[in-house]
């Protein structure tokens, strides 16, 4: 049930949309499918509001609107807000791995996207955060300490994301972040057959 609420759904008609050269008529429903999740998920209740598919979701939104600029609007970017906030209170501390990582990368890349004193915290606080983790999960061959290649490939794919969002709005990239892309993308080279 979590992937339902990921929205990864909207990333993959963007590429294909991208591919063919227009918004395919798929494109059309984007917007009624945020506004009824808006709707139909009240704060706090059920699995949309779970710290690990909020964390999915909100990045995926912000590359709709990024790519598709006409389908922001004051409530949709009042809920991305709400839930950026939600996730800001309910880090997956407990969980560590996988889901801490993935609340720290989004909780990073999503309050970059906003002004403001408060969102800039939250990605100071964030950004620190995930910088010590990444120094506990990230082994100094540059493997992740569960040693799963596959999700070693996806936490690195998280990470450029993260650093491409950075350089834009930053214009630049955190040298401690370089390094461990550079780093994770060696231990791929070497394990690959």
């Amino acid at each position: 049930q979590f992937n339902l609420h990921y929205f990864n759904w909207s990333i993959d008609w963007i590429k294909e949309s991208i591919s063919m050269g227009f918004w395919s008529k798929k494109g059309s429903y984007v917007e009624y499918l945020i506004d009824d999740w808006i709707k139909n998920n009240k704060l706090g209740y059920g699995d949309g509001w779970h710290s690990y598919t909020i964390s999915i979701r909100i990045r995926n939104l912000i590359c709709i609107y990024r790519f598709l600029p006409e389908v922001r609007n004051q409530n949709r970017i009042k809920s991305l807000w709400i839930q950026l906030n939600w996730l800001d209170k309910h880090i997956e501390f407990f969980h560590k791995g996988n889901h801490l990582l993935e609340n720290l990368i989004s909780l990073s890349f999503v309050s970059i996207q906003f002004d403001g004193k408060k969102a800039n915290n939250i990605f100071k606080r964030n950004i620190e955060l995930l910088k010590l983790e990444l120094n506990k999960q990230i082994m100094s061959d540059g493997g992740h300490v569960e040693r799963s290649a596959a999700y070693h490939l996806i936490i690195l794919e998280r990470l450029s994301e993260l650093a491409l969002i950075i350089r834009l709005v930053k214009k630049h990239i955190p040298k401690w972040l370089k390094e461990k892309i550079i780093l994770m993308n060696n231990w791929v080279e070497n394990i690959k057959l």
